[in-house]
């Protein structure tokens, strides 16, 4: 029996290529479907952390100070009274003072605030390029000794209707400092978006749960 000579790489190379040329089934073959455009979600970036070997406990690696956090909030720091903080505002409100100011009944303490508009806030924005609604605003928050909390409060209008990338931006701000200045929260409250940033030397605070400030 004549023994068939095996073929060519050159005869087994166009024959692949051709078999990967021809339509599949008979049919033309079709481009293939566009795959969704996956949102960009924002790396937040805490600063590192230094661990013992038996990583039970660390602390924080940068050696930050108060002056870190009046960096980004154009100069305003824990521990200011609500005068020189109404004072870092670029249109100052009249007549803001401890007795003034109403109370802040979710707190069991003698816990006092005032706010602005988030889009009078100017320093406090944090470069947030994402839309806020409307009816955004920033409270801070006094105990008698001084400020103990910024709160930033996003809320969703018919223009922005998800404050939560601009809730983001700011946040991903706050969470660089390290927790023995600032302990930063982000959760939501009904359809508000809040950011809470909190003097790390506050304390225990006792609070009961609030809804968003109706206008």
């Amino acid at each position: 029996m004549p023994a068939i000579a095996a073929p060519s790489w050159r005869c087994l190379t166009i024959f692949l290529m051709a078999l990967l040329a021809s339509p599949v089934g008979g049919g033309a073959m079709s481009p293939a479907a566009a795959q969704p455009t996956k949102a960009n979600k924002p790396i937040l970036a805490p600063p590192p952390s230094q661990w013992d070997r038996q990583m039970l406990s660390g602390r924080a690696l940068l050696g930050q100070t108060i002056t870190d956090f009046t960096a980004i909030t154009g100069g305003i720091t824990f521990g200011m009274g609500p005068g020189e903080v109404n004072a870092h505002m670029p249109s100052p409100a009249k007549g803001v003072s401890w007795v003034a100011m109403p109370q802040a009944t979710e707190f069991q303490d003698d816990i006092r605030y005032f706010w602005v508009r988030f889009e009078d806030a100017r320093d406090l924005q944090m470069g947030a390029t994402a839309c806020v609604g409307d009816e955004s605003y920033i409270v801070f928050l006094f105990r008698p000794s001084g400020l103990f909390r910024i709160s930033y409060r996003l809320m969703p209008s018919a223009a922005c209707p998800r404050p939560a990338d601009a809730t983001a931006e700011i946040f991903g701000r706050y969470v660089a400092i390290t927790t023995d200045i600032a302990l930063s929260v982000h959760y939501k409250a009904g359809p508000m978006e809040v950011v809470d940033v909190t003097d790390s030397t506050a304390g225990y605070l006792l609070a009961t749960r609030w809804q968003p400030r109706a206008e």
